[in-house]
């Protein structure tokens, strides 16, 4: 009877997994296009199939057009879409700040708001998204004008700083309360408190002639 030999093959294999997909800008390609987010492990394999899980090997972002993956940071750079609507995020957050410091109802503060937001290019911005912007969390606020603004140049976070003091203005001279939220929106904007001490003497004159 001929003798029988079991040969066993066994290894170590990495497997990806995709955690979820979106929009971003791969340095790569030069535009916007969409990603895989994938993680890696590896796993003992018998027979060339995985069987035993072992360590994970990290996780990276994959463009779906070139394949070139990246760290997972790349994600923090704003898209096209991004960049397009970056104006309007920051007037919206920064306006929304001001405004709830001072007379939320006054009807020619929140016209200018809407129409300064709209201008930006936002064109859907109406009275229900100002009051939902209004209500929500400070500091929520806080952390996406600070996230928008910085990818706009220093002479853009100066002029919509001035918008903000101006709608600001519109109910009266300014208060104790519309002047410390100001200098937190002027922080935000990564403007210096020299900056934001300007701007806001510019305006008051400007709107004292």
């Amino acid at each position: 009877m001929p003798e029988v030999v079991l040969i066993i093959i066994f290894g170590l294999r990495v497997v990806f997994f995709t955690l979820g997909d979106g929009l971003f800008h791969c340095p790569n390609c030069g535009g916007d296009r969409q990603y895989h987010k994938r993680s890696g492990r590896r796993f003992f394999t018998l027979f060339f199939i995985p069987v035993i899980p072992l360590n994970k090997v990290g996780e990276f972002v994959e463009c779906s057009v070139c394949h070139s993956r990246y760290n997972l940071a790349v994600l923090q750079v704003p898209t096209v879409a991004q960049l397009t609507a970056m104006p309007a995020v920051v007037l919206r957050t920064a306006i929304s700040q001001v405004l709830r410091s001072g007379d939320v109802t006054h009807l020619g503060a929140r016209e200018r708001a809407l129409m300064v937001v709209r201008n930006a290019g936002d064109q859907g911005y109406d009275d229900d998204a100002l009051d939902r912007d209004l209500v929500r969390p400070f500091e929520e606020v806080r952390i996406e004008l600070a996230r928008a603004s910085s990818a706009l140049a220093p002479e853009a976070r100066e002029n919509f700083f001035a918008e903000a003091v101006r709608i600001a203005l519109i109910d009266g001279p300014l208060t104790e309360s519309e002047r410390e939220t100001l200098l937190v929106v002027g922080a935000d904007l990564n403007l210096t408190r020299v900056q934001v001490s300007g701007v806001i003497a510019l305006v008051e004159q400007e709107t004292a002639r």
